[in-house]
């Protein structure tokens, strides 16, 4: 019956109370007979789902619990890297340049407005369509080599793939166009790319390569996954969910979650990303192993002489 609110989520009970978390970022306590005014979603938009997981991500951060996990880690000593490294943030000059490339000289693979830019001018769904129609199916995933050939989210490696049948390029190009610019979940559109990138290369894609595409067309609503750092963010974050090592849509929404919690962390401290990029480039910064020291030659000794 409030419409303006949004999505709600449960956030805990008291005294016979439940507490709901909305959209709009209000929290309500509302009496239990104030129930039966709400109604259960249960085939979400994907702008519900977005939203459920951002919320869920609220809720994680909220945990008494937070703060240093097992393995050492928590969010003040990654901000503190950050800022080591960028003492002005995400508005650091340096940040600005070099992360984001606006004003850089050259275009290098990490510079991300660029990468955006292209993505959105190749992928874009009349693009995608006019190949359809025209039945180039094959271009559409040289397309995708070719965007993300220009970027350091993908390695070389994972897109040196064997030259697919006619009929699994079709199948793949239609899978892409989906995922990129299909109306059903976006977990089931995941799935469908990941089944159709199988069946055309005869090997699932890893986690980078299944979460770029979107990341790069649509940087304010999806990311790109780096499964090391994402993982080790995980265990920093919130109690331990296993993510399966093959990408699928339940992960994926897992790390989803996991990025807008520290997307909400940011903004507290006063860090405003202008896109999950800038969150997924935090994250990969302040969590990567530190370089491993080189040891030092060992001299020769000198032979022993007798006199």
């Amino acid at each position: 019956m409030r419409a303006e609110w949004g999505v709600g989520i449960f956030a805990g009970e008291k005294d016979g109370k439940h507490r709901y978390l909305f959209e709009n970022g209000d929290e309500r306590t509302l009496a239990s007979g104030f129930t039966a005014m709400m109604l259960k979603v249960e085939e979400p938009s994907d702008q519900e789902r977005a939203a459920y997981a951002r919320l869920r991500g609220i809720l994680a951060a909220r945990s008494p619990s937070e703060g240093a996990r097992p393995g050492g880690l928590d969010f003040g000593e990654q901000l503190r890297t950050f800022h080591a490294a960028f003492p002005g943030g995400f508005s650091d000059p340096r940040w600005v340049a070099d992360i984001r490339g606006e004003g850089a000289p050259a275009r290098a693979p990490q510079h991300r407005a660029p990468l955006i830019e292209e993505a959105r001018q190749v992928l874009a769904q009349a693009s995608l369509d006019t190949l359809v129609s025209a039945q180039k199916f094959g271009q559409i995933w040289e397309s995708v080599a070719k965007v993300l050939s220009h970027t350091d989210l993908v390695s070389a490696a994972q897109l040196k793939l064997k030259q697919p049948g006619e009929e699994q390029k079709r199948a793949l190009a239609l899978a892409v166009r989906e995922l990129l610019h299909g109306a059903a979940a976006y977990d089931v559109r995941f799935d469908r790319f990941c089944s159709a990138f199988t069946a055309a290369f005869g090997a699932p894609p890893r986690w980078e390569l299944a979460t770029a595409l979107s990341a790069v067309v649509y940087p304010t609503d999806h990311v790109c996954v780096e499964s090391t750092t994402f993982r080790k963010q995980m265990k920093a974050t919130i109690s331990h969910r296993p993510v399966a090592a093959q990408p699928n849509g339940s992960g994926y929404a897992s790390f989803l979650a996991i990025v807008r919690v520290i997307a909400n962390k940011l903004s507290e401290h006063g860090e405003l990303p202008r896109d999950l990029f800038d969150v997924r480039d935090f994250i990969t910064l302040t969590l990567k192993p530190a370089p491993k020291k080189k040891s030092k030659a060992a001299k020769p000794a000198r032979p022993k002489t007798t006199e």
